[in-house]
């Protein structure tokens, strides 16, 4: 799938993290947390650890794409703006125009010919119809805007209940490191995460490079 932004505009990172989780340790350390060098169990916080990781991994994803979503807001909001004022001038033209009819036919000798000239009524039509066409563009952009605004949004709310899934199971003493790598993996994999971040690897694409399923 393409990337739903289709915007390749780099931005800083929305949120202050604190050093954040490797993706490709997330998967190591779920191998390295079962047994210690000497074949002994490893220590029982471990798988704890690891799982805090991943919590930690799924709160950036959501802060990253929360960041996503205020600047394309602030792209759509200034598009906006252009519209206004593409309108209100727009809306002077044709204020001119009238006026410029209505003189020539308060000159004219009742033939009309003082209305106007052919040339200039055509120069006026084309330029109006250049305005409407762009007005149209720009407000496409802000409908495709919003709608990615929308996905993105989305889609860091459902890392935010991913996270908050992974603190349940760390509660309740039932986290297995395994089991909720696998359920990021697949929770990114179902949702095309990758597409979503341009400049940063996710967990599905270092599981994918390794072989995991």
């Amino acid at each position: 799938m393409n990337d739903p932004a289709d915007d390749r505009e780099d931005a800083a990172d929305p949120v202050d993290t604190g050093d954040a989780i490797d993706t490709a340790d997330a998967i190591d350390t779920v191998d390295d947390s079962r047994v210690t060098d000497d074949g002994e169990e490893g220590r029982p916080d471990e798988p704890a650890r690891t799982v805090g990781e991943l919590v930690e991994y799924c709160r950036l994803q959501a802060g990253l794409l929360a960041g996503r979503v205020e600047t394309m807001a602030e792209e759509a909001t200034d598009r906006i703006d252009e519209i206004d004022e593409e309108i209100a001038a727009l809306r002077e033209d044709l204020d001119a125009a009238d006026g410029d009819v209505s003189d020539g036919v308060a000159g004219g000798d009742g033939d009309g010919s003082e209305i106007g000239s052919g040339g200039d009524d055509g120069d006026m039509a084309a330029a109006l119809a250049d305005a409407e066409s762009d007005l149209q563009r720009k407000q496409a952009m802000v409908e495709a805007t919003e709608s990615r605004m929308r996905l993105f949004q989305e889609l860091s709310t459902a890392y935010l209940e991913l996270a908050e899934d992974l603190i349940e199971s760390l509660e309740s003493g039932d986290a297995d490191p395994d089991e909720a790598v696998s359920r990021v993996v697949s929770f990114e994999v179902e949702r095309d995460a990758p597409a979503y971040f341009e400049e940063r690897e996710t967990l599905a694409e270092v599981a994918a490079e390794n072989g995991e399923d």
